[in-house]
């Protein structure tokens, strides 16, 4: 099984998060800001034998917690990536059109994706091997096998407190790049970080 290195994060205020400036020329209004839930962010180690270090991820929810998007923030080895909220549900139709119990390639996950970046599929597949989503195919290297209840894991995704969080509606894969801590009267418990997994 593939290491990861999880963690929650929590806090007992909203946060409101902003990203880079847009230009708004013809002075049209602004939209809403998007309220997620983030749920936990980790890393993972990333899967192919030509790929060194690892990578960055978020598990998001939206407002009323009834969906689950993973966004891949971060790549510590090199290597374009698309940073757009991936919603689950995309992820399981992928896995879903494979033959039952047979193992598949990372390009599987492709069509989950908007952006075309030939690592996207690769990363995804690295993230759910972190989150005990995927293992490697025994006696295939470069493929993969559901390892554990998705179902489950979505219910217990979703029962953690994480942190509500907005984001600007602009920019569809935005990451955050700035939080203010905003009083509310939403509290959570600390959990301690994942351990590392061998």
């Amino acid at each position: 099984m593939s290491q990861s290195n999880k963690s929650i994060p929590v806090t007992t205020d909203i946060v409101t998060t902003t990203t880079a400036p847009v230009e708004q020329g013809d002075h049209t209004p602004a939209p809403e800001p998007l309220t997620l839930w983030l749920l936990r962010s980790g890393t993972a180690k990333k899967v192919s034998k030509y790929g060194d270090g690892s990578i960055s991820y978020q598990v998001l929810a939206d407002a009323d917690r009834t969906t689950i998007y993973i966004t891949i923030t971060g790549n510590n080895g090199g290597g374009y990536f698309s940073r757009e909220r991936v919603p689950f549900d995309a992820i399981e139709a992928c896995v879903k059109k494979c033959e039952p119990e047979r193992p598949f390639p990372s390009k599987t996950l492709q069509s989950a994706f908007v952006g075309r970046s030939a690592n996207n599929a690769g990363f995804m597949v690295a993230v759910l091997r972190a989150e005990d989503l995927l293992c490697p195919a025994p006696g295939r290297e470069t493929q993969h096998a559901v390892t554990s209840d998705w179902t489950a894991w979505k219910k217990s995704a979703l029962a953690e407190p994480g942190t509500l969080i907005q984001i600007d509606a602009r920019e569809a894969g935005a990451t955050p790049v700035d939080t203010v801590a905003v009083e509310s009267e939403h509290k959570t418990t600390q959990k301690p970080p994942g351990k590392k997994k061998t």
